[in-house]
């Protein structure tokens, strides 16, 4: 890894280095926060990667922290740091969030000595060595120890950016590595809206061919697929730690296996004869509900902060083509029940 010295700067070099600048927000950062939010999470507005200060002035002895550029994330940042007198190390994560930036190896040593090379030791520092506090969530992509063979010494901070006014008052040294994040209630509830939004514009499209089959061969299954798809995103993320395994995928499976039990005793108690007319309307529901669950449980990994980039790699390559399979046996039925009605 090619990672930038803190040798002493040349005369050319010293030329070239920065100002820090100060950071803060107005109501426009709001809405295009809200933006972010709404549409889940995904790269949309960035902050340029740089050194800020949240005070009156610069001042070289106040705490540095790390973050990566992703204007929702910085914006908290500064929310919980407002009114104190910080510095913040923006990278460069191309607008990708901390957790998931680290996981694709944006967030990393390298990204962040190349800011601080921007600046250099005697800009961060009056000591040997430069203080810098790190995200909890940032450590799947980031390497300590190539970090301290450049003159940096890395703590790393809590897991939310809301108990950092605490652990700059009065844990400002204690290194929190192994604390744990918890995707709480609160949490999932976060990342329910955008989440189910971004879902819903996939069925959206299903509904509107299917509408279009029902034309030529009613089916009577056309906008169901909506409230369908997204009433199993809700019940998932509701009931996401009470699924069984870490696996994203069986959790889906999981939650597939209770709501097809559900409808078959439904089914079962409207009697046979129903079955029996309609096989071809049960066998699309059924294909349907379990390609759905596997989509949404891959989909919400990019959602959820306990997840694993490399598990989540092999979990997609794994259940992807099972999730497509069942989405092909749900047309063929479809199709099928259109022809034979």
């Amino acid at each position: 890894m090619n990672i930038p010295s803190l040798s002493p700067l040349s005369p050319a070099t010293a030329l070239r280095i920065e100002a820090p600048r100060r950071l803060s927000f107005g109501m426009r950062d709001c809405l295009k926060a809200f933006h972010s939010w709404f549409r889940a999470f995904k790269r949309t507005h960035m902050i340029e990667p740089g050194l800020y200060y949240t005070g009156e002035r610069y001042d070289i002895a106040a705490p540095l922290l790390v973050t990566c550029n992703y204007h929702l994330t910085v914006l908290s940042l500064w929310r919980c740091l407002r009114g104190r007198n910080v510095r913040i190390l923006v990278i460069d994560t191309d607008g990708i969030n901390v957790w998931c930036s680290s996981g694709k190896g944006r967030f990393s040593a390298a990204a962040i000595m190349q800011q601080v090379a921007r600046y250099g030791k005697g800009m961060l520092t009056r000591g040997e060595k430069i203080d810098l506090i790190l995200p909890k969530l940032s450590l799947s992509g980031v390497k300590l120890s190539d970090l301290r063979k450049q003159g940096v010494r890395p703590v790393v901070g809590p897991v939310y950016a809301s108990a950092l006014p605490a652990f700059l008052d009065g844990t400002a040294s204690r290194d929190t590595a192994a604390d744990i994040f918890w995707f709480s209630l609160k949490d999932r509830l976060f990342t329910l809206t955008p989440s189910l939004v971004q879902f819903a514009k996939y069925f959206i499209w299903a509904a509107a061919g299917l509408f279009l089959w029902d034309l030529l061969f009613p089916t009577g299954i056309h906008w169901q697929v909506v409230p369908a798809a997204l009433g199993y995103g809700l019940a998932y993320i509701l009931l996401f730690p009470l699924l069984p395994t870490k696996k994203f995928a069986v959790k889906g499976i999981a939650l597939f296996a209770i709501v097809w039990a559900a409808s078959s005793a439904w089914v079962l108690f409207q009697g046979t004869e129903s079955l029996a007319s309609e096989p071809y309307r049960y066998l699309f529901g059924t294909f349907f509900v379990f390609g759905t669950a596997l989509f949404f449980s891959l989909y919400y990994t990019g959602n959820s902060g306990v997840s694993n980039y490399s598990l989540v790699k092999r979990e997609i390559i794994t259940w992807l083509p099972v999730s497509a399979l069942s989405y092909a046996a749900a047309v063929v039925s479809i199709i099928l029940a259109g022809v034979m009605s």
